[in-house]
């Protein structure tokens, strides 16, 4: 074999390693993304629930002890469902519970992708 068959052959060799190894990296993106999906469609939906119930549950306990019936179930559950919508609109925006830190968190984004 030459130099220049053998150097061929390594550089055939170096390129289909290199196409493995990126088919790899886009492998595991994939399955990062596919998980950080999955934990941010969980959560916004625990964001979205919980304040439900617990509107409807704390309307319930008043109206049973004011003998009120639907007035502070149906006044809570709107509630809940309202903060329940700001949730998730603000788990979406990534906005958090800071306040005045949306400048900082853009920053971060921007760093973050640039990185990436």
């Amino acid at each position: 074999m030459t130099d220049d068959e053998r150097l061929k052959a390594m550089r055939d060799t170096l390129s289909s390693l290199k196409k493995e190894e990126r088919t790899e990296q886009k492998s595991q993106e994939t399955k990062e993304d596919d998980q950080e999906n999955t934990r941010a469609g969980l959560r916004a939906g625990t964001e979205l629930i919980t304040p439900m119930i617990a509107g409807g549950l704390i309307g319930y306990w008043l109206d049973t002890e004011f003998e009120t019936k639907p007035i502070f179930l149906i006044a809570f559950l709107v509630l809940g469902v309202i903060t329940g919508f700001v949730n998730v609109w603000r788990t979406t925006q990534d906005i958090g519970y800071k306040v005045g830190y949306k400048d900082q968190l853009i920053q971060d984004k921007k760093e973050r992708n640039k990185r990436d």
